[in-house]
């Protein structure tokens, strides 16, 4: 059992990764995928999951790249309000 479950926070830490680096390369215009990076390491906090070394990793770089994107996306929407 603890093979199986490990497996699955595997899954859903390169899960986060994947999503954090879609949304920084879509230049945060999906905030959607932000808030799936970011929403994958804030579960793992809130439920106390023991992360190994490469999936804390996998974690903290989604989280990075969830806020850069949000961040764009904003800057992105003042943007549009300023010039449109």
């Amino acid at each position: 059992m603890e093979n199986n479950s490990n497996e699955v926070v595997e899954k859903m830490s390169k899960f986060a990764k994947i999503m954090g680096i879609i949304s920084v390369c879509t230049l945060g215009i999906v905030p959607a995928f932000g808030m799936m990076a970011l929403a994958v390491p804030i579960v793992f906090k809130k439920k106390n999951i023991r992360l190994d070394e490469n999936q804390s990793k996998m974690c903290k770089l989604a989280t990075i790249l969830g806020i850069v994107s949000l961040v764009l996306f904003v800057i992105e929407f003042v943007l549009a309000l300023i010039f449109v």
